[in-house]
């Protein structure tokens, strides 16, 4: 009998994140492959952005920053690199009067997931000052972490949210959470330090997307706006009713429905969770 081909598996998240994800699905055994679908730009710089800078290294502009995306931290600081400087700086005078009842408060930073989390830190921001979703809750998203940080906020504080933004798509998530915070009587102000983009393709690779949706493939979705651009990048004529894909939120697992995936699995959005949900498809 000829040898079984192993499962292939198609990660959409962009192109920067989607290596962890390939490797893990890999060391289990899939033929996991990355196809973008989303592009990710820095926004373009102004004196608007400019200032933020300034008042956010004073840390006396807002009393929460929301980071919606480890990008959202990365282009923030990419942009501004003393600050980063500054939070290591911070940092290691915190560690000498941490126990001293002087020490002065400092805005909190949320983040709605480990990945988040991590890159907060891997920028000088001590884990003291981040709040998160517990890494067991059900999912990693704004709901979540407003179980977490709800408590903070009242009338009168200030909370920014740096944010990307999509051409024409807002995110109906992050503005809950704004809408959240402005019902307890706060104030929030974005800052948008990137853009996702609709990516571009050959036509031999809009052609594999097409097979993809006909050939047993599992696609891995952990972001709506990758499914607002399938049907660019794989053109008209795709008949998605036998494609199957995996989902990392109930809203993500809706617009795949509203595609026409005939197959959609919801998952925790950590890679062992969805490693578990393609094994259940195979």
């Amino acid at each position: 009998m000829p040898e079984r081909q192993p499962l292939r598996v198609i990660v959409t998240r962009p192109a920067g994140q989607a290596a962890p994800w390939v490797q893990a699905l890999q060391a289990q055994g899939f033929d996991a492959q990355s196809f973008p679908l989303i592009e990710i730009r820095p926004a373009l710089q102004s004196a608007a952005l400019h200032a933020l800078h300034l008042r956010m290294a004073q840390q006396t502009a807002w009393d929460v920053c929301m980071w919606v995306s480890a990008n959202a931290v990365s282009y923030f600081y990419q942009q501004n690199r003393p600050l980063a400087q500054w939070n290591v700086a911070q940092e290691a005078t915190n560690l000498i009067v941490h126990d001293s009842l002087q020490h002065p408060a400092h805005m909190r930073h949320w983040a709605t997931g480990p990945g988040t989390v991590a890159a907060l830190q891997a920028q000088g921001v001590p884990l003291g000052r981040i709040d998160a979703p517990d890494a067991q809750a059900a999912q990693w998203d704004a709901q979540a972490l407003w179980q977490q940080v709800a408590g903070q906020v009242h009338a009168g504080s200030r909370v920014l949210i740096v944010r990307g933004v999509d051409v024409g798509t807002p995110s109906a998530s992050r503005d809950w959470l704004a809408q959240q915070v402005r019902a307890a009587g706060a104030e929030v102000e974005y800052a948008e330090v990137y853009e996702r983009h609709a990516p571009h393709f050959s036509a031999a690779q809009a052609a594999w997307a097409r097979a993809g949706a006909q050939d047993g493939s599992v696609w891995v979705f952990s972001s709506s706006q990758a499914l607002t651009h399938l049907p660019d990048v794989a053109a008209l004529g795709a008949n998605w009713s036998q494609a199957r894909c995996v989902a990392t939120h109930e809203r993500i697992a809706q617009a795949a429905r509203a595609q026409g995936f005939g197959v959609v699995c919801t998952s925790r959005p950590s890679t062992r969770d969805v490693v578990q949900s393609i094994k259940s498809m195979a």
